[in-house]
């Protein structure tokens, strides 16, 4: 990220309005103190998306997106950080530098590296797979598999060397470290050598949207014992599988030519449909989309066809997948493969003309979702209850009409109960969305707050909330708790950047916003909200009581971890017949008593 004067996001911060920002995207309602509306970044028909003004924070109780007013242009413009702050400050009339007078160069030079890296890394492999002897078995694989010379080219294809250090001699001769490869993902430390993390396979080469080398899936060659059959580059600083698609810098074209793109699972089946002239597919980085795969997508089209394995993993991938794509508002079907085939295997067995008519027959989510769940269940009801969460999301009355008929003529059900069982859902999500901590703030049975996790971790949200509500109670969980005493690490990691500011009398929850990662920032959003809401919905509750509750709740668990430990060491002391030690684990341990 560009290192932006400080005092330049401040002025832009403090000079854009958030309420008259996101009245030009979304159709806002004042309620109270706040403004609700539509959210934009999920579908929903009932508001949950929520604008403070008294802080300058927005934060949506849906699908918990949230910030300040330069992370929603972020957000709704699909901008990096940079281009929001300067696209607002042009807003303002704030003078806005060239960009490159404060860019990280650091940083730049690092990321530059590691894709440079990788780029050497695949004309290694792609070199050594086309000229070596010692390739001669995965040559005899890939042709076995129906792959031209020209997709072989296409894809950068290659091969790993068997070798332990064959490409870190390489890469060394280029100027490359061990440590280097190895915090790149090409390389792997163990008790105090380096060595090679591809040996003996295959190699996909994995670019981002714009090309660039970012990673590598490698299939081994043989059946090699103890060895995974795919091994892929794992996350790095410069690499985060879950904001890439395998094959979306060949498809982007064809995507929009097509008007729809089709999800597969691996990368043979990808490299298959290009040999094919099948162009417009991808793959996801594992077993399920994630949302930020389906943002990505969503650049290009929103009409999406998935077409999984038809083993019971690559099915209930699918219907994950599904589940999120359809949340972020896609138009979504199901290609159904036959009994044990996968796309691959289809492809050549079938052609163009066999993947056009599976095409032309795949399922809606709902027809896939309802033949999914009657498999497993005979109850209509329990097929009802999983399907509702699909039928809650259509977008139309149209859609939602047709897919009530559907459910019911399957189900044997009235229309009408249907309908029933569709509001009643949608209610329950309601009380969900809004008020997560309902049952905390009325009865203070903090052990069914919270719909996020167990006591502790409810406990945890509550004293993060009371302090974000009033900083001076910082001092207060100090002096009951310590400093370190949360469970969870997003929580720890929130509390500690809450504390530092205030120490330093710098706590503004809308300027910590830009220093947080995007959880941390979501989750101080929704505090600051629920803080707010809290004062205005709750003024006679007995507040130092819910926070003493909280407090009692983590010194409990506390407590009991101690003792778990004490526990551990007293069975050591007994087994070394250590009498002295023995009796002082035994008075420690009716302390904590």
């Amino acid at each position: 990220m560009a290192l932006i004067p400080p005092d330049i996001i401040e002025d832009v911060r403090i000079q854009t309005d958030i309420v008259n920002l996101v009245g030009e995207y979304v159709k806002l309602e004042k309620k109270g103190r706040n403004y609700t509306g539509i959210c934009p970044f999920h579908q929903e028909r009932d508001p949950s998306f929520t604008v403070s003004p008294e802080k300058q924070i927005f934060y949506c109780f849906g699908c918990q997106a949230g910030g300040n007013a330069i992370k929603f242009l972020m957000l709704i413009e699909n901008l990096t950080f940079v281009e929001s702050v300067r696209r607002l400050a042009n807003r303002a009339g704030i003078y806005f530098p060239d960009p490159e007078k404060f860019r990280d160069h650091k940083r730049a030079a690092r990321e530059e590296r590691a894709w440079k890296a990788n780029a050497q890394a695949m004309e290694f492999y792609h070199h050594y797979l086309l000229n070596s002897p010692g390739a001669a078995q995965a040559r005899e694989y890939l042709d076995g598999r129906g792959l031209s010379a020209d997709i072989i080219k296409k894809f950068n294809i290659g091969y790993s060397p068997a070798a332990w250090d064959a490409l870190l001699s390489y890469m060394a001769g280029l100027g490359y470290r061990p440590g280097e490869l190895a915090d790149y993902g090409l390389a792997v430390r163990d008790k105090g050598r380096t060595f090679d993390r591809f040996r003996n396979r295959i190699m996909f080469p994995v670019a981002d949207a714009q090309g660039r080398v970012v990673a590598f899936g490698g299939r081994v060659l043989g059946q090699e014992k103890n060895q995974p059959k795919y091994l892929n580059t794992p996350e790095t600083p410069f690499f985060n599988k879950s904001k890439v698609l395998f094959g979306l810098n060949l498809a982007r074209q064809a995507i929009r030519q097509a008007g729809y793109a089709v999800i597969m699972e691996g990368y043979m089946d990808v490299v298959t449909a290009h040999q094919y002239g099948i162009y417009n597919v991808l793959a996801s980085m594992g077993t399920s989309l994630t949302p930020d795969q389906g943002k990505i997508l969503m650049r290009y089209t929103r009409d999406i066809y998935m077409a999984y394995d038809t083993d019971s993993a690559g099915v209930k991938a699918a219907a994950r997948g599904l589940d999120i794509l359809q949340q972020l508002g896609c138009r979504l079907k199901v290609i159904s493969m036959p009994e044990g085939a996968d796309p691959d295997d289809f492809i050549r067995e079938n052609g163009v003309e066999g993947w056009r008519e599976i095409i032309a027959g795949a399922e809606t989510l709902l027809e896939f979702k309802l033949r999914l769940a009657q498999k497993g269940k005979a109850d209509p009801v329990d097929v009802l209850a999983e399907v509702l969460p699909n039928l809650a999301e259509m977008k139309s009355d149209i859609e939602l009409e047709e897919g009530v008929k559907l459910v019911a003529s399957r189900l044997n059900l009235s229309w009408e109960s249907v309908k029933g069982e569709i509001r009643r859902f949608k209610a329950d999500q309601r009380k969900i969305r809004v008020k997560p901590d309902k049952i905390a703030k009325n009865t203070y049975n903090i052990i069914k707050s919270d719909h996020t996790g167990n006591a502790v971790s409810a406990a945890e949200i509550g004293l993060l909330r009371a302090v974000v509500e009033n900083p001076e109670r910082l001092d207060y969980f100090r002096s009951a708790l310590g400093d370190d005493f949360f469970q969870e690490p997003l929580h720890r990691d929130l509390y500690q950047a809450i504390a530092g500011k205030i120490d330093r009398g710098e706590f503004d929850p809308p300027g910590l916003l830009d220093e947080l990662e995007d959880r941390a920032a979501a989750l101080l959003s929704r505090l600051v909200m629920e803080a707010a809401d809290e004062s205005n919905i709750s003024p006679g509750r007995d507040t130092e009581k819910v926070v003493n509750d909280y407090i009692n709740v983590i010194r409990k668990n506390l407590q009991a971890k101690k003792r778990m430990i004490l526990l551990q060491e007293l069975a050591q002391a007994e087994k070394n017949k250590d009498i002295e030690l023995v009796k002082s684990i035994l008075k420690k341990l009716q302390e904590i008593r």
